[in-house]
């Protein structure tokens, strides 16, 4: 397999020569070829063992709740990564990971089953931490809310723990983090949301996976902006991969000045009649030839980053050859939404197996 070797390939999901006039990505410096083999997943356990294996999505609760789809499969695809790594670090990562999945499939199913309020209870229960330091064991998410509380909470380390000042001030700006994407969530699960312009698509774009990729473990002051943009790019690949599923629910998330620009609606768009209309070929065309390759650019500080953690490095990795993976699949089933989700989970699901394979195919 070519190793990708420069920021404009990782944009175009290829290596191949590209014909396309100058992009912002022009002004990028190269950036560090991605080792060609990603981390090995933990093999399945052999039958004659008594203990099944455990996919990352049964950790963090993958499928909690009624929400707009079952989250399995995402979290094995964004994440499968994590049940490699060491112990320690591994439950770092899957601690926040499980508080990420389960605020986004309240706010979920809230759209759902309004009349059960579970993200609204959340919010109140968070509150009530955040005014008064207190978690009420009888709430649902107790165990949860304390959780974060001995991370992220000044209170909580205890009379005579002064923390050092670096890790105070990204206690700090975590919590920031966390309390700007729970606003995020409630803003962005409201009924009848529109967005309108690019700005406004953008700042969705920070706002969600923008938010999450700061709450990342191990990361450092030095990558937190970095990280954000990151998580910029993160998200827009997350909108392209769900859009045949936000359709069903009635939801887009094209910018409507786009849109109205290439004479497609958001009625057409979540019919799926768009696909065969030249105005959403052109539409597409530049949103993975121009809009894509911007969000490449902004993210390259943290692509390009050194002195990451090592699990960090792994996840920018993988994170990479899944974007590549999603644009790609996008172009061959011709942008056609309908077709993608098929063909894309397909490919998931051979190279999740294939790779827990890899262990005892290839022994240390």
């Amino acid at each position: 397999m070519p190793i990708i070797t420069d920021a404009r390939a990782r944009a175009r999901g290829d290596t191949g020569n590209s014909h396309h006039q100058r992009s912002a990505l022009d002004v990028v410096k190269p950036i560090q070829p991605i080792s060609p083999r990603l981390p090995c997943l933990p093999a399945a356990a052999p039958a004659s063992e008594r203990t099944a294996y455990q996919t990352i999505s049964a950790v963090v609760g993958s499928s909690h709740y009624r929400a707009l789809s079952d989250d399995a499969l995402k979290d094995e695809d964004n994440a499968a990564w994590v049940l490699g790594l060491d112990p320690d670090v591994k439950q770092a990562w899957l601690d926040r990971i499980r508080w990420i999945r389960i605020v986004d499939r309240l706010a979920e199913n809230e759209r759902i089953e309004p009349h059960e309020r579970r993200f609204s209870r959340f919010m109140e229960a968070w509150r009530l931490l955040r005014s008064r330091g207190f978690v009420d064991p009888s709430c649902p998410f107790a165990s949860e809310l304390s959780a974060i509380r001995a991370l992220w909470l000044r209170d909580a380390i205890g009379p005579g723990h002064d923390p050092p000042a670096d890790q105070d001030d990204m206690q700090a700006r975590a919590l920031a983090a966390w309390d700007a994407y729970l606003r995020a969530l409630a803003d962005y699960h409201a009924p009848g949301l529109l967005i309108r312009t690019m700005k406004e698509h953008d700042t969705m774009l920070a706002r969600l996976s923008g938010h999450i990729f700061q709450l990342v473990p191990f990361l450092t002051k030095e990558h937190w902006d970095a990280a954000g943009e990151f998580g910029r790019l993160d998200q827009f690949f997350n909108n392209l991969r769900d859009m045949q599923e936000d359709a069903d629910r009635g939801l887009c998330y094209l910018p409507e000045e786009e849109l109205t620009r290439h004479g497609v609606t958001r009625a057409q768009v979540i019919s799926g009649r768009c696909v065969e209309l030249p105005g959403y070929q052109r539409l597409m065309r530049s949103w993975l030839e121009e809009v894509m390759p911007s969000l490449y650019a902004r993210a390259a500080p943290f692509i390009d980053a050194r002195g990451l953690h090592p699990s960090l490095e792994i996840m920018r990795e993988w994170s990479l050859r899944r974007y590549a993976r999603i644009a790609r699949v996008f172009r061959a089933t011709g942008f056609d939404h309908r077709r993608f989700p098929a063909r894309y989970w397909a490919e998931v699901r051979r190279d999740l197996a294939e790779r827990r394979q890899l262990p005892r195919a290839h022994p240390a």
